[in-house]
């Protein structure tokens, strides 16, 4: 991703028409767009799968659906750009849009249109999807709605998303680190995991949310400080709070990776009133002032986060290839 100022000056300002019927328009830390459309009110999220080799049909609609969920809003249609580098066979695409049609089905999600062509230029394949669906809590939630007191909530495990392609894409380059194969199968099958919709609706509903996030690139600590970013807000969060699975574990032990940084879709963030009582979120911390800062705090005393943190999963491309 590019840098919070950097995506502010040379992207985010360009935002073609103004129009009354926006009522999210383009923020950092913010994933998705709201209009008002008659008496409903649509939201609508874009986000590419450019991290993963086998399985980023699939990613690329929970991914999407997940950047809708989090504002309280059902995902209900997507589209699809799939573009392919030279060589690739018509199997190649059957494989992938295969993969689509598995993940919509499964969220109950209509692929409506899309795009398909060999780019001569693309080393790897990659998907753009677009998911749009209609708002079904009592208000419109966003990244942006975080108060200093709030409490800090996350399901599942960090690094979930980042594990699974891992596990995926570098099952050889594990097992010759040690990770049993076993532990390699059970972090594959994290790609399962990946829908936050049934929790952020369910949350969305409570009436707890004042910010509701899911965290992509960076991890934890990236998707932190994005929402905390986007309310103008700090944070303090527990390292010995927040979860990590054993597998995680393991195979980010033998990458020498941290797993708080690495990318983590399948998690949800959000900032509650309460902590809700269902025991699929854990409590990891507090939003802050802003001027408290974002601080990590564990055994070994206290981290300041003042940049967004580099993915961890783009190290290990870079250092092994695909």
């Amino acid at each position: 991703k590019l840098p919070g100022d950097v995506l502010s000056r040379s992207v985010l300002r360009y935002r073609g028409r103004g129009r009354g019927d926006v009522i999210l328009w383009p923020k950092y830390g913010e994933d998705a767009g709201a209009v008002k459309l008659g008496g409903e009110t649509l939201v609508i999220a874009s986000d590419p799968i450019t991290g993963s080799k086998n399985l980023v049909g699939w990613l690329a609609v929970h991914i999407n659906a997940n950047d809708v969920a989090v504002c309280g809003a059902k995902p209900t249609w997507m589209s699809s750009c799939i573009l392919l580098p030279k060589g690739s066979k018509a199997e190649d695409f059957r494989n992938i849009a295969s993969q689509i049609d598995r993940a919509a089905r499964s969220i109950d999600v209509a692929v409506i249109t899309g795009h398909s062509e060999i780019a001569p230029h693309t080393s790897s394949p990659i998907v753009v999807g677009t998911m749009t669906g209609r708002l079904v809590s009592k208000r419109l939630i966003t990244s942006s709605g975080a108060k200093p007191g709030d409490y800090i909530v996350m399901s599942k495990t960090a690094g979930l998303e980042g594990t699974a392609i891992l596990s995926t894409d570098f099952s050889k380059i594990l097992e010759e680190k040690g990770i049993h194969p076993a532990t390699i199968k059970k972090a594959s099958r994290y790609y399962s995991k990946i829908s936050i919709v049934k929790e952020a609706l369910q949350l969305a509903k409570s009436g707890l949310a004042t910010a509701m996030h899911d965290p992509t690139e960076g991890g934890v600590i990236g998707g932190l400080y994005e929402l905390c970013s986007a309310s103008g807000c700090g944070f303090e969060i527990h390292v010995d709070k927040i979860p990590v699975s054993r597998e995680v574990r393991l195979i980010c032990d033998a990458l020498d990776i941290d797993p708080l940084r690495l990318i983590s879709s399948g998690v949800l963030l959000a900032s509650v009133r309460k902590p809700p009582k269902s025991r699929e979120f854990k409590l990891i911390g507090r939003v802050t002032k802003r001027k408290e800062g974002m601080r990590i705090i564990s055994k070994t005393g206290e981290t300041r986060i003042k940049n967004p943190p580099a993915d961890e999963l783009w190290r290990i491309l870079n250092l092994y290839g695909r």
